[in-house]
């Protein structure tokens, strides 16, 4: 049975659609940031097992043992940013031919409310995503987020990654043509290089290799990689799909050695209005599982919601007079590198 007018807008239902909407590409939040978390308070916190790597001492068995250290544990407190979109919807729509709809209309004006209700959320929820995927790009790249907004003053949220795990390569190894030919740039070595980093500095093992276009296109001309793909047996296991291939998101490229490749494309629009890449053009970001990336949500600062925390809360009113029906997006989300040191970032060229 259809719903009414006034059941479409009620803040139950609206919950209930935003969970099943479609939502944005997500391939850097799915892929290195799994976990979801909820807190009922404006602050989240994530516990980290500081670990060194100790070694047992040398004692005689004739004199006492030596008291050793526990190891311990840090807690990282981070305060989620905060969204509202807000939106007024025209309510001249439902009495209008919707597009596509057959000329002369075929819908009911509370089919096509429905209908525009339905356009709105899909919309805001992608927003919220995209928001999401760009901190989880952000992080990965430079192990901060800053925040800013209108009543929220400018604030850098930095996850405590080492500073040697963002990199800009130097001109004479930087992944160029007339280098990599000259055997000064070898990517298929940098990437071990990399990947040691990682290892040394957080014991997490790298997994996966995320290129942006240009990035890719330079990896390539590495002639090891080359050689292993014309003769197989001298690349192992490896497998990389050389020909040309552009997709939404992430597109997969086979694996070298133990690494995953990823060939990776998305934008946003930022506050100037003007479209940037999510991963800047000549960059190469190395991570994997064991980052144990986290999306968590604290509380949504609204009575309605009784101040529980929802990756999304959505909600409507009415102004009386004018009429008028709004729509409000809220979230207060924080993509969290629990592993700060699981992941690297490098500017190739």
């Amino acid at each position: 049975m259809p719903l009414s007018s006034t059941a479409i807008y009620d803040t139950n239902v609206l919950v209930q659609l935003v969970q099943n909407l479609k939502t944005a590409q997500n391939f850097l939040l799915d892929r290195f940031f799994p976990n979801i978390v909820t807190s009922d308070t404006e602050y989240v916190s994530i516990d980290v097992d500081i670990g060194k790597r100790r070694m047992s001492p040398f004692v005689s068995p004739l004199v006492e043992g030596k008291l050793v250290e526990a190891r311990r544990m840090q807690t990282n407190t981070f305060k989620p940013a905060y969204i509202k979109d807000k939106r007024a919807p025209d309510l001249r729509k439902p009495v209008r031919r919707m597009m596509g709809e057959r000329i002369g209309g075929e819908l009911s004006a509370s089919e096509r409310e429905q209908a525009n209700l339905t356009f709105e959320l899909t919309d805001q929820i992608d927003m919220v995503n995209r928001r999401l995927e760009w901190m989880a790009a952000q992080a990965l790249l430079t192990g901060t987020v800053t925040i800013s907004g209108d009543g929220f003053p400018t604030t850098l949220i930095e996850f405590g990654r080492a500073s040697g795990l963002t990199i800009t390569l130097g001109g004479g190894v930087q992944w160029t043509n007339a280098n990599i030919a000259s055997g000064a740039a070898r990517p298929t070595a940098d990437l071990e290089t990399w990947a040691l980093k990682v290892l040394k500095e957080s014991g997490a093992v790298v997994e996966d290799v995320v290129f942006s276009t240009d990035a890719w296109q330079q990896f390539l001309l590495d002639p090891v990689l080359k050689a292993a793909n014309w003769y197989p047996n001298q690349g192992g296991s490896s497998v990389v799909e050389l020909g040309a291939q552009i997709v939404k998101g992430a597109q997969s490229k086979g694996r070298w050695g133990n690494y995953n490749l990823w060939v990776y494309n998305d934008w946003y629009v930022d506050d100037n209005n003007v479209e940037q890449p999510m991963i800047p053009a000549g960059t190469v970001i190395m991570s994997g599982s064991q980052l144990m990336g986290t999306r968590a949500f604290g509380s949504i600062l609204d009575p309605k919601f009784a101040y529980g925390a929802l990756p999304y809360a959505p909600k409507s009113w009415v102004q009386e007079d004018p009429a008028q029906r709004f729509l409000l997006m809220q979230s207060a989300p924080v993509v969290i590198p629990s592993r700060a040191n699981g992941a690297i970032a490098v500017t190739v060229k």
